[in-house]
């Protein structure tokens, strides 16, 4: 037993006996430091992050960095290359082609990962992820550039999922927002120099928009394949491991999704949402979805892609609907606060994009800063309490901006908003995780990762739902019928950033501006409304303990001589 001033790093003495609840053995490169002996005078071991650890976390934020690049750069990039490739009809199947396979394929991509380990599905992954890129960057025309974009997302969808999953193999529930706040924060860069970034490729090549992702793919295999190295439990052969996948419930789920999504992306654009078809698509799929969930709770399911569990479960379950909650409201923010700069304030689409700084560049940080609070106190409710009221209070401030609002109004307000996004980001999935067992969180982090997504999709389609009806009900307003007609029927979304309201005349920009401002001010208050449910939906959930101990089959590969057993007392942050 060392004495009390030991502070030396050494590797752990093999006189210290194992418990009956031994706890996971040293990963690869890890190393111990003693330190003087706790209140019952037993040693007290900090366990050091090894090379592997972070040459692994390296290779999910380089991942991470081109996943989100490919998702923001294409934006600028679209209208011309579907000029080139003569698929204006395709439009919206090239925009969310991407967006359709990488949510449909994630509770797949969690229970495979149970299955065949994290090693495999995620390498898989990336190499799917850079051959959509290159297919997409060799496109002669408009179906295969979509069939390209297919690929792009089957890759896309597993390296969400498996990124998130990997952080939790590795460290405790009490540190993975900490980790998840890194890989955010970079990530958010490149969405930020995504549109920029397409916008410069695009005048060079457009093809160039794809290729760019090979590099960072290359480089994450290059990492991954020797040093990612992670256990899980081997069937004795293929066909058994085969049989342990949900093949049926899936092939429900992912039909069922894609027949929603459809709907959802296409209703009020290419069809109207009384169309037939938008609303037969719509019930199909939803109808489908309950299927799925009454095929999973059945005996013909074996091993669940979704467990019923996670929906027995209080805490759980509130946390899958803060998860949709909150990123709906993110994508509302950040698809309509550009919406006021350009209507009410009438700057261009590129002056908007700098006026919404204050949001774009604060809740990255601040995410970071509450995945190193959740870490030392362990506490998430007043997070999520905080998190929820600030994006509250926030959209219903936002409801009363005008195009007189003075310039510190609207900074103020997308400061609190900041704080709203920065406390809900990445601070809900580790309760998720902790309030289940650990042999749930793969499939417990595919349900989170696809409601992630799904809060997304929702969370353009509610409010331009809102901002076009609200647009109609006070065209009435406008005496001019040529502007009328460049405003109904969800033209009036585009028709701001054209730069023509601030050429109409003072009475018709006036008018305009009225119209405008109760549509904005009505998604807003629904906003806030949703923030507010939100706040109250953080009572129920329990106050659990994010875990300090890890206990899991996935984690690193221990090298040799590195596999002693450690008491749980022994073991701090």
């Amino acid at each position: 037993m060392p004495s009390s001033s030991s502070s030396e790093t050494r590797p752990l003495p093999v006189s210290i006996p194992p418990t009956s609840t031994p706890l996971p053995t040293l990963g690869a490169g890890e190393t111990e430091k003693v330190s003087p002996p706790n209140e019952a005078g037993e040693p007290v071991v900090k366990k050091h992050k090894g090379l592997g650890f972070w040459l692994i976390i390296l290779s999910c934020c380089v991942i991470d960095f081109s996943t989100a690049l490919d998702a923001t750069i294409i934006t600028t990039a679209l209208p011309k290359i579907t000029i080139e490739l003569r698929g204006q009809r395709e439009y919206v199947w090239l925009a969310n082609t991407y967006v359709f396979s990488s949510t449909a394929v994630m509770p797949l991509v969690g229970q495979t990962s149970n299955i065949f380990g994290r090693r495999m599905p995620m390498i898989i992954s990336v190499i799917l992820f850079a051959i959509g890129n290159a297919l997409a960057g060799a496109s002669v025309n408009a179906a295969m550039l979509i069939g390209a974009r297919t690929v792009t997302g089957l890759g896309g969808g597993g390296i969400f999922v498996l990124n998130d999953l990997i952080i939790s193999d590795l460290v405790p529930v009490r540190e993975r927002a900490k980790y998840l706040g890194f890989r955010i924060a970079i990530a958010t860069i490149a969405t930020v120099i995504g549109p920029v970034l397409g916008g410069l490729l695009t005048q060079v090549s457009w093809r160039w928009v794809f290729y760019i992702n090979l590099p960072f793919s290359g480089i994450s295999l290059l990492v991954m394949i020797p040093f990612l190295r992670l256990k899980h439990k081997r069937e004795p052969t293929w066909a058994r491991a085969l049989a342990r996948v949900d093949f049926l419930g899936n092939a429900i789920f992912i039909g069922s999704i894609v027949s929603v999504l459809f709907a959802l992306i296409n209703g009020g654009t290419t069809y109207p949402w009384s169309s037939p078809d938008i609303l037969a698509p719509l019930i199909v799929g939803f109808a489908g979805w309950a299927l799925f969930h009454v095929h999973q709770a059945s005996s013909i399911c074996k091993e669940p892609s979704v467990p019923p569990l996670i929906f027995g479960n209080r805490t759980s379950v509130i946390c899958l609907i803060l998860t949709f909650l909150s990123n709906a409201l993110l994508e509302w923010v950040v698809y309509f606060l550009p919406i006021y700069f350009q209507s009410l304030k009438n700057t261009t689409p590129l002056q908007s994009g700098v006026d919404v700084l204050p949001f774009s560049l604060i809740y990255v940080p601040l995410a970071v800063i509450t995945g190193g609070l959740l870490t030392k106190f362990g506490k998430f409710k007043p997070v999520h309490w905080v998190g929820f009221a600030a994006t509250s209070l926030g959209c219903g401030l936002l409801s009363i901006l005008y195009h007189n609002s003075p310039t510190v109004a609207w900074v103020f307000y997308q400061v609190i908003l900041s704080i709203g996004a920065g406390c809900t980001l990445i601070s809900i999935l580790p309760v998720i995780q902790a309030s289940l067992p650990e042999s749930y969180a793969a499939t417990a982090t595919g349900t989170f990762n696809f409601v992630r997504n799904f809060g997304f999709i929702w969370g353009i389609t509610l409010p331009s739902i809102i901002f076009t009806a609200k647009v109609n009900q006070n065209l009435h307003l406008v005496q001019s019928t040529e502007v009328r007609q460049l405003l109904a029927n969800g033209a009036a979304y585009g028709y701001a950033g054209t730069g023509a309201i601030g050429k109409l005349s003072p009475e018709i920009q006036t008018q305009v501006h009225h119209t405008y401002y109760a549509a904005l001010s009505t998604l807003w208050q629904v906003a806030a409304g949703l923030g507010a449910l939100a706040f109250l939906l953080v009572f129920v959930e329990k106050s659990l303990e994010l875990r300090m101990g890890l206990e899991t089959d996935f984690g690193m590969e221990e090298e040799k001589g590195k596999d002693l057993p450690i008491k749980e007392s022994e073991v701090v942050a």
